[in-house]
């Protein structure tokens, strides 16, 4: 709950509210524990859900996935170029932590309080993507674009989760919260420094 709250994930909200804006009652939540270690070295992760269920088509909801050819052009450019510095490439594997903690809402969405914030007569009015609702990977997609045009990228034609960074040399593949990247060591620091600024995240070794 603590981070639900230093991200501000929902504002309470009367339940009220929620009929007058959606005409429908608020949306259920639970929570999703996973183990992301082993019996012998655990590592729980609780994550909040909600559990918008779809009930009817919304193409205008979609949200881009990378084709395989994308990662495998990087590979293929870390083994067969160098960078315009004149330095070897190398890859970098960045993960973002509570992505979608990080995408502000575009919709009116209304949630359940979970029981460790309930208050009654309240709901919780969604003021970034919550994991579970149908557009928080669009919002998402939204939130990274707009991080890395202002970094100077260009998005890709073809697909919008491949980036290029023409001064640096920078190549980037999004899928979802992990990002991949191409270029010299020096370069992809400063990358990864950008990136912070922004969001929690986890690097791979270079």
């Amino acid at each position: 709950m603590d981070t639900y709250h230093k991200h501000g994930v929902y504002s309470k909200t009367p339940i009220s509210e929620c009929w007058d804006t959606t005409g429908k009652a608020t949306i259920k939540v639970r929570w999703v524990i996973v183990n992301k270690g082993d019996s012998a070295t655990p590592d729980y992760r609780a994550r909040l859900v909600a559990k918008e269920i779809k009930t009817d088509q919304r193409l205008d909801l979609f949200a881009a996935t990378p084709p395989l050819e994308a990662k495998k052009f990087l590979f293929s450019l870390a083994m067969s170029r160098r960078s315009t510095s004149g330095k070897p490439l190398k890859l970098q594997f960045i993960d973002i932590k509570r992505a979608y903690s990080h995408a502000k809402a575009t919709r009116d969405v209304y949630v359940d309080l979970p029981a460790q914030d309930a208050c009654e007569g309240m709901c919780g009015k969604l003021e970034y993507a919550m994991y579970g609702t149908r557009d928080a990977a669009q919002n998402w997609e939204r939130e990274y674009e707009a991080t890395f045009l202002s970094l100077g990228f260009t998005q890709g034609a073809s697909t919008p989760c491949v980036f290029y960074h023409a001064e640096r040399d920078i190549r980037t593949v999004v899928h979802g919260d992990d990002f991949t990247s191409l270029a010299d060591e020096a370069r992809l620091t400063w990358l990864a420094a950008e990136l912070r600024k922004h969001y929690e995240l986890s690097l791979g070794p270079l």
